[in-house]
């Protein structure tokens, strides 16, 4: 038999759903703030190394990417088996996440082919990050989201025609205005 909901017992529902999601995307705050830092100490360090001339100025972003990768990969396993309840938002903002996944590993592996421009990737995945975050922001009603991803787009923008060795800086503060900024809201707010 099925039960008809009157409009606020659906809007309730609807509520309901997003409050849970964002208790969740607040206990996973530390993934913002993760990658942030590690995407930051990434991109500074490979600015510094450039600077010093070092030829392997580049190896900060496989190091320091494969570790957070594996600290993902345990932190993920270990919050999953504690997650009580996972609404349809959850699952829609997981396939936002693993979509990002997908394409910047896309971007990554055809630069490393040459198909692709170093240069032109950055920006590129600047925009990406933006996205992710101005969607995951709308969803989940937090502003500082969608403001970080606005940000992302105007510094994708200004990326696009800087000289190269100063898209690692914009990558620095994107990711401080992205990640790092609405991680330490999320937290502050669990």
């Amino acid at each position: 038999m099925e039960t008809k909901l009157t409009n606020e017992e659906s809007l309730g529902i609807i509520h309901q759903m997003i409050a849970t999601s964002k208790n969740n995307l607040k206990d996973n705050s530390f993934f913002f703030l993760l990658w942030g830092w590690l995407v930051l100490a990434a991109s500074l360090s490979h600015f510094v190394l450039l600077q010093l001339q070092w030829s392997y100025a580049f190896l900060p972003w496989p190091i320091l990417m494969n570790l957070g990768v594996i600290i993902s990969i345990v932190a993920g396993y270990r919050m999953g088996k504690k997650t009580k309840v996972m609404s349809h938002i959850d699952k829609m903002m997981i396939y936002l996440w693993y979509g990002f996944l997908a394409v910047i590993l896309i971007l990554i592996s055809m630069a490393l082919l040459g198909r692709l421009n170093w240069i032109t990737v950055y920006p590129t995945i600047i925009v990406l990050y933006g996205l992710g975050t101005f969607v995951s922001g709308g969803v989940l009603k937090f502003k500082p989201l969608i403001l970080g991803g606005i940000a992302c787009w105007l510094i994708a923008i200004t990326a696009f025609f800087v000289q190269p060795q100063y898209v690692l800086l914009l990558t620095a503060l994107s990711i401080i205005m992205a990640y790092l900024i609405p991680g330490y809201l999320l937290k502050s707010k669990s």
